[in-house]
């Protein structure tokens, strides 16, 4: 059986910290391929989102140059809601495959509210990156990210795995912003996302609201 590490997210933009912790868990659960799986258009994120065949080019980009990641298109092609259930389901269906999903621990206690949860949690592994804390210093820029729990919350039925993650102090949130203010982000992505964020100018602010 393939273990297939599976990173659905919006990736607006993918960053150095995205493809660390996907390094982290394949190395650690000895996964055959990561797939990130950009997701179209989540209700609860609006304000800043690119178009999904935008951040998924980034992702393309970001990816390329290593042989265990690839960029899916699995939700992008998808009519109508995506959800992650269906995405499994549609990876294990081969019956070769087994799915280890990897989620950010903030979204652990709301699992129970993913559609077809219980499906989900019976069908595929969890693979947990700690909940961190975000600090900024005096000036707003440096960002300080500890880890603020070792252990996730259990959930019956659920495969719960820990991401021996490090942390590193990086958010999109933080890059989205940088670049409306002009500053620069590079190394915070890879050299390659950076390149298509500077020739297409995404994530930009018109000037007059700098």
């Amino acid at each position: 059986m393939r273990e297939i590490g599976l990173f659905c997210g919006t990736f607006n933009p993918i960053h150095l910290g995205h493809l660390l912790i996907a390094e982290c868990a394949r190395d650690q659960f000895a996964l055959d391929k990561v797939l990130f799986v950009t997701s179209p258009h989540p209700p609860h994120r609006q304000v800043g989102l690119l178009p999904g065949e935008d951040r998924h080019r980034l992702v393309e980009a970001a990816v390329a140059s290593n042989p265990f990641f690839e960029a899916s298109r699995l939700e992008l092609e998808r009519t109508g809601p995506s959800y992650t259930v269906e995405t499994v389901k549609q990876i294990i269906a081969d019956g070769t495959t087994k799915v280890n999903l990897i989620i950010g621990g903030d979204n652990v206690p709301f699992l129970k509210d993913w559609h077809n949860s219980e499906e989900l949690l019976s069908i595929c592994r969890l693979l947990v990156v700690p909940r961190l804390r975000y600090l900024s210093d005096a000036h707003n820029e440096s960002v300080i990210q500890t880890i603020a729990e070792s252990e996730p919350e259990q959930i019956d039925g659920a495969d719960i795995r820990i991401v021996d993650f490090p942390g590193i102090a990086i958010s999109a949130s933080n890059i989205r912003k940088r670049i409306g203010l002009g500053k620069t982000v590079l190394y915070m992505v890879p050299p390659e996302v950076d390149k298509l964020i500077q020739s297409n100018r995404f994530y930009r602010v018109k000037e007059e609201q700098r």
